[in-house]
Formats: structure tokens, C-alpha cells, sequence
């Protein structure tokens, strides 16, 4: 629903003005290239008028080279709350390795910078498991002024990856060769990739480097320098290869070092964010009954394990948003055919003031149980904790346990978990000489966590089966 609203709308645009390119061209160019757009996610936390705030910080980029090598906007790292805290005295802690993440179609993988191009204003992340990107040519032709390109980028804190397209112009030449103006309708675009309409890369969205603020901090530095025109809102240019290509080398050089990725840690996905489902389906139609004051609602399943009658789904927006919970009552197959697959699912949701807006193509999901937080002052630096299915325990962890529970968050810095290796991901399948059995639920392993004193052994499964013991201090 969402990319059609914005092919909708960039057809409107279009429409205004000349040589209006189509909606298929426009498409086919989301087809060919979004597999190279990025986000790259951070938490920054800071501390103002003694309380301490955390907040979601993202930025698109674009995946070029091998091994996972992006290139972004330098700009977005100036615009973070560590500015609005020293307006009120307070301190912001700088980003660190630990707290990024490389999102590719929304799923988070570890992140490490590799080069900071000041000259150009961007900077290089390697993305751990990301793969291979855009090769993009040293020298391009850039069209004229006047001509329009086509922007193609990414942005949301919170890991759901909404994509977006925008027209824009070549308004001024700022370097031959090198930079050009681009109107102000792509304000927001710092980091996409900018093509043109028959689909030739151009480069990447930028800010010129400007003159930093002499007096630092408050609110000018909050809003990026605004006595700085180079750093003003809207003012955006196209950087070609040509700026960026010998840093890029560089930082290629770096990422396909041996051991460049040694101590990256991938970061849990904010709590706002959704984890795979374990079943899928949309909407194949609602219809509201006089009789039972309800709505009958059918549903298509795509993907996962069936929800069994009597068990709850979810029906959720175009945006994300939970709608409404439907106990499932009916399945449906095709019953000339004997041992067919259930193909639909259907139940009724009570509606007597037909207030319930139900739509064809909607969302059906079920999703796995949320993790719940251990005690307050958790465990010797963990506070998360998940019950793992045992089918997830089979597919994934190599089906050497039948009961586990995975650490849901990166353990605190410099805590005895940390020390001793654990991570998010990790599965505790053993805790001392006890081990984790199907009938133990959180509760139960949350105490008997709190109940080992001193040194503590624990058993541990990794994805692809790796099973190891990490001695836990107190």
C-alpha cells in the first residue's frame, strides 16, 4: 500500500512537469536498485537536567563495493540529541561501534565505520554479512541544468525501512565535475542514491562541508549551524564519484582487512520494531452480519505455520499498526483433494456499532511472544530474556536441545556477562550442571538464574548449532 501511495504521488508530480517519466520506468528503477539502499541506525544517550534519555538516530546510505561497504551523508551525525543536551548542561555520549547496526531490507547486521571523509562530508561503514554493492563508475556524465534525476533512499528510526522516491533537479554547477545543486523538494534525502531516468548511477545525496560554529554546542549546534549556509536545511547536492572515489578506496581497502569486523556486535532491534512472523496472510475479505452483530473474516494464508482454531491473530495497517485481535475458528481447504494444505483460515470479530475497518489485502500475522525483562537490576548485566521454540531451537541452533532461552539485548558494558563473551542472540540451554527443560518457563529461569552465587558455568547455543560453556562472574 505504501509504495503504491508513492508511486501515486510521484505520478502527480511528474505530471507538472516536462519530459514526465512513467510510472513503470519509475518501478523498474526501485526494481533495480533497492537492493543497494541502507539505513544506518544508532542510539544516542545523553543526560540533561538530571535525567537520561535515549533516542533512535537513522540514516540512509547506499551498499557500493564488496563486502558490505556503505557510503553516507556525513551530516546526519551532527543533528543528534548530544547538541540539545548541552543546551541545558548535559552530555551526550558519542556513538560507538556497539551501538550501530546496518539495516538491509530492515534486518539489522553489525556495523563498524571504516573512513570519515571530511573534505567530502561522508563517511564509510562496513556491514557485517551485507554483501556486495553498487560498482560505481570514477568519472559521469551529469545531465544539465534544468534535467531531472531520480532519488532513491530509506529512512525510519525504528527499523521498518520505508523506501521513498523523489524527483528532483540539477539547479546549479557548485565543482565541474564534481557537485551539483539539487532543488530543495529532497530535504530529506541525505545519504539516497540519485540515478538517472534511464537508470544511470549519478552518485549519492550530500551537504558541502561548511565552516563549523565557533562557539559549539546549544541550540545552534543542535540544529546543524544554522550561521552556516552550507549546513542549512534543504541545501542539498549531488556528490559524484569523483569527490568521494580515493576515500572510497580507502575505506574498501580497510573493510576487506583481516579482522575488521573482530568485536562488532549487532544491536537488538528497538522495541518498536517486528521481528519475523510466525504466520502470514492478508485480508481476502470482511463482511458484516445483521444476525451476529460481527464481522466474518476470511483470510489467505501466504507463509508459516497455520494458527490452530481457538488461537489468536493479529490485523495490522498499512502502517505497521496493530487493528484488531481475531480468534480463528474455521479452516479451509480444498476438499476434493485429499491431505490438502489449509489455503485459508477464517473467524468472527464482534462489531455491534460497526465501528471495525476491515480491508481487503490487510496484514494478518502472528507474532512470536515478546521478551520478557527480568528483575529491575537484572542479571549480572542482562536484563532480557526470551523462551526460544523448540522448532526454532531445531531449524537454527541445530536441534541440540529441546528447550533454551535467548539473551534479547547486547549484555551492559563492562558487565560479567559481557566479559565473559555472552551476546544477543546466544541461547541458554544449560546453567551449571541444570539443565533448561521444556515444562521451565521465564519465571522459573530468571530464579534460578538470581540463585547461583559466585562463578557460574553456562551452556550456550549459536545459530548453525556452535555449542560452548563462557564462565559468568559475579
Amino acid at each position: 500500500m505504501t509504495r503504491l501511495v508513492c508511486l501515486g504521488a510521484i505520478a502527480l508530480f511528474a505530471a507538472s512537469l516536462h519530459a514526465e517519466p512513467t510510472a513503470e520506468q519509475l518501478r523498474a528503477l526501485l526494481a533495480k536498485y533497492e537492493g543497494n539502499i541502507v539505513s544506518l541506525t544508532w542510539k544516542t544517550k545523553s543526560s540533561a537536567m538530571g535525567q537520561n534519555m535515549e533516542t533512535d538516530n537513522s540514516a540512509t546510505g547506499v551498499l557500493i563495493g564488496e563486502g558490505g561497504l556503505v557510503i553516507l551523508s556525513n551530516q546526519p551525525f551532527a543533528n543528534n540529541l548530544a547538541g540539545m543536551a548541552g543546551m541545558f548542561g548535559g552530555r551526550g555520549a558519542a556513538p560507538t561501534n556497539e551501538n550501530f547496526a546496518l539495516n538491509k531490507a530492515g534486518t539489522p547486521l553489525p556495523a563498524v565505520e571504516a573512513l570519515e571523509n571530511k573534505d567530502a562530508n561522508v563517511r564509510f561503514y562496513g556491514g557485517k554479512g551485507a554483501g556486495n554493492g553498487l560498482a560505481l563508475p570514477e568519472k559521469v556524465e551529469v545531465p544539465g541544468i534544468g534535467e531531472q534525476v531520480v532519488v532513491i533512499g530509506a529512512f525510519d528510526a525504528t527499523l521498518n525501512f520505508a523506501k521513498f522516491f523523489r524527483l528532483a533537479r540539477i539547479n546549479a554547477v557548485i565543482e565541474q565535475g564534481k557537485c551539483y545543486g539539487l532543488d530543495g523538494y529532497i530535504a530529506d534525502c541525505l545519504g539516497a542514491l540519485v540515478v538517472t531516468l534511464d537508470g544511470k548511477v549519478l552518485g549519492v545525496v550530500g551537504q558541502k562541508p561548511g565552516k563549523e560554529e565557533p562557539q559549539g554546542g546549544g541550540i545552534g549546534r543542535m540544529l546543524g549551524g544554522l550561521n552556516d549556509p552550507s549546513k542549512a536545511l534543504g541545501n542539498r547536492v549531488l556528490l559524484t564519484p569523483a569527490v568521494f572515489t580515493d576515500s572510497m578506496k580507502q575505506a574498501q581497502a580497510k573493510v576487506k582487512t583481516e579482522g575488521f569486523f573482530e568485536g562488532a556486535v549487532a544491536p537488538d532491534k528497538p522495541a518498536t520494531s517486528e521481528t519475523s512472523p510466525l504466520f502470514e496472510g492478508t485480508v481476502a475479505n470482511a463482511t458484516w452480519r445483521e444476525k451476529t452483530q460481527d464481522v466474518w473474516v476470511l483470510i489467505d494464508v501466504k507463509s508459516g505455520a497455520v494458527p490452530e482454531k481457538g488461537s489468536k491473530v493479529e490485523i495490522r495497517g498499512s502502517d505497521g499498526r496493530l487493528l484488531h485481535e481475531l480468534t480463528i475458528t474455521q479452516h479451509y481447504n480444498d476438499i476434493t483433494q485429499p491431505n490438502s494444505p489449509v489455503d485459508q483460515i477464517g473467524g468472527a470479530l464482534p462489531d455491534p456499532e460497526k465501528k471495525a475497518k476491515i480491508e481487503k489485502g490487510m496484514r494478518v500475522v502472528v507474532m512470536p511472544a515478546k521478551p520478557v525483562a527480568a528483575p529491575k537490576a537484572g542479571w549480572r548485566g542482562i536484563e532480557r530474556f526470551m523462551k526460544v521454540d523448540p522448532e526454532i531451537l531445531q531449524s537454527s541452533f541445530g536441534g541440540k536441545a529441546k528447550a533454551g532461552f535467548q539473551v534479547s539485548q547486547n549484555p551492559d558494558r563492562d558487565s560479567p556477562t559481557r566479559t565473559a563473551g555472552l551476546r544477543s542472540g546466544d541461547v541458554i540451554i544449560k546453567i551449571g550442571e541444570k539443565s533448561i527443560d521444556e515444562a521451565m518457563d521465564l519465571q522459573a529461569f530468571l530464579k534460578l538464574l538470581s540463585d547461583q552465587k559466585g562463578e557460574v558455568t553456562l551452556t550456550i547455543l549459536r545459530r548453525g548449532g556452535e555449542q560452548s560453556e563462557v564462565k559468568v562472574g559475579e
